[in-house]
């Protein structure tokens, strides 16, 4: 059975497409230019990450590291968007994220290789900041493409 694309719900709604601009501006300003000034205005003083990276604290230092970390191993990171979903104060995403393995990652030399893998994030957004963070992802799938023995 095809099911139609949930993402159309949203659209329309003012409030609901800043929302999403809001996230699509982290992913693409942020994590994919480096732009942590950015970070810091959009990202509330009281974020809270519920499903942290690793050992990193779950509040914007930890989320900032994380960026940092990942765009420093994966200088071209970037994210394509699958599908976004906004309901109430809540967006939803998910994207395929792409890099190359350029630095040090998760204690893994520079690899070169090209990397994708799945996430999808659920983040609160209110007043233009985003507040909290959910997400899954296949952090396992990416360690799998760099620590592979050479193909």
């Amino acid at each position: 059975m095809a099911v139609a694309p949930v993402a159309a719900q949203s659209a329309g709604d003012p409030k609901l497409d800043a929302n999403k601009a809001t996230v699509r501006r982290l992913l693409e300003g942020v994590q994919r230019d480096g732009d942590f000034a950015l970070f810091e205005q959009l990202s509330a003083a009281d974020y809270v990450d519920h499903t942290p990276f690793g050992d990193f604290p779950p509040n914007r230092d930890g989320t900032r590291a994380i960026y940092q970390g990942f765009r420093a191993a994966f200088p071209d990171w970037r994210a394509v968007i699958h599908r976004q979903i906004a309901e109430g104060d809540l967006v939803t995403t998910h994207k395929t994220y792409h890099g190359t393995h350029r630095g040090p990652f998760m204690g893994v030399a520079p690899t070169g290789r090209e990397t994708t893998f799945d996430v999808i994030d659920i983040m609160r957004v209110r007043n233009g900041q985003i507040t909290d963070h959910w997400g899954i992802g296949d952090g396992a799938g990416l360690m799998r493409q760099i620590t592979a023995a050479n193909r």
